[in-house]
């Protein structure tokens, strides 16, 4: 199988994912490689050493041990998986259990499975920063915003000698303003709530949104938009019904849709439902559906 990223912005992204089978998205960064959920550790996630899970369903984290087992057999170091607190004890059980199954592999009797609480900061290489924050599915779940931390010389320091900038440095003259500026976030399974009630503005601003649109279509009679609400997902009418809340992000992609939906149809529907002024920005991940058929 070859793998087909699509080029969102600063972002290369293989988003592998469909409603109630398999959900994994990766995405290169100008540092690491991160990886959003494991339902299937597909190849391009292999090489990501860092992995966050948003909830405990099937679907969401069942690949955890499959990926472990690859690195291993790459001869790879053990990567960290990020976890919602409660998840860390089972998941850790689980990866045990395989181990001894498998015949007592030792990388996944001993993983580095690390609470991600909400709100708290997870600092990466190349001066990225992972916050989690809660989202509302049926089960406890969570997202994740990366920020990129930024830093500027100082008004009152610019066009200074550089001998003079060291020294002020040396003798321990804060030069910069640093600040993070958010851009990319990463739902996981979740109601609309999440935006019509943010846990951070921050989501409105990102240069890449990564949320789901398990269902697309309507039928007459019935309320599909209550029907996501009541299994805890997001219909895509609603993102059309609010497209002015997304104006300031720069990319937005869709994933998770239902498994009884087709290629064709999930582009025809998307094109047809949203707005003139979000549907330009809209990008769909169809690729496990394309190759599944």
């Amino acid at each position: 199988m070859t793998d087909e990223w699509l080029q969102i912005g600063n972002y290369s992204v293989f988003p592998w994912s469909i409603s109630g089978v398999e959900t994994c998205v990766v995405i290169k960064t100008n540092g690491p490689t991160l990886t959003f959920d494991l339902g299937y550790s597909c190849r391009s996630s292999v090489s990501s050493n860092l992995v966050f899970f948003s909830h405990g369903h099937m679907d969401h984290i069942s690949g955890i041990a499959q990926h472990a087992a690859k690195r291993s057999l790459y001869g790879m170091k053990p990567a960290k998986y990020y976890s919602p607190v409660h998840l860390v004890e089972p998941l850790t059980s689980l990866c045990k259990m395989y181990g001894s199954i498998a015949g007592n592999i030792p990388e996944l009797e001993k993983m580095n499975i690390i609470p991600a609480p909400v709100g708290e900061v997870i600092n990466l290489p190349s001066g990225l920063k992972i916050k989690p924050f809660p989202t509302t599915h049926r089960c406890p779940s969570q997202g994740y915003m990366m920020y990129h931390n930024v830093k500027n010389l100082k008004e009152e320091f610019v066009g200074k000698p550089s001998q003079e900038i060291a020294q002020l440095v040396k003798s321990g003259v804060q030069i910069h303003d640093e600040y993070d500026v958010p851009e990319l976030a990463y739902t996981g399974d979740t109601t609309f709530d999440v935006f019509t009630n943010p846990p951070t503005e921050d989501l409105f601003r990102v240069k890449l949104l990564i949320t789901e649109a398990t269902y697309i279509d309507q039928e007459p009679g019935k309320d599909q938009i209550q029907k996501a609400r009541d299994r805890g997902h997001m219909h895509l009418q609603e993102i059309a019904d609010n497209a002015d809340m997304f104006k300031n992000v720069e990319n937005i992609l869709l994933i998770h849709f239902s498994d009884k939906y087709s290629t064709k149809y999930i582009q025809e529907t998307v094109k047809k439902t949203l707005p003139d002024s979000i549907v330009n920005k809209v990008h769909i991940a169809t690729i496990a559906k394309e190759i599944y058929g």
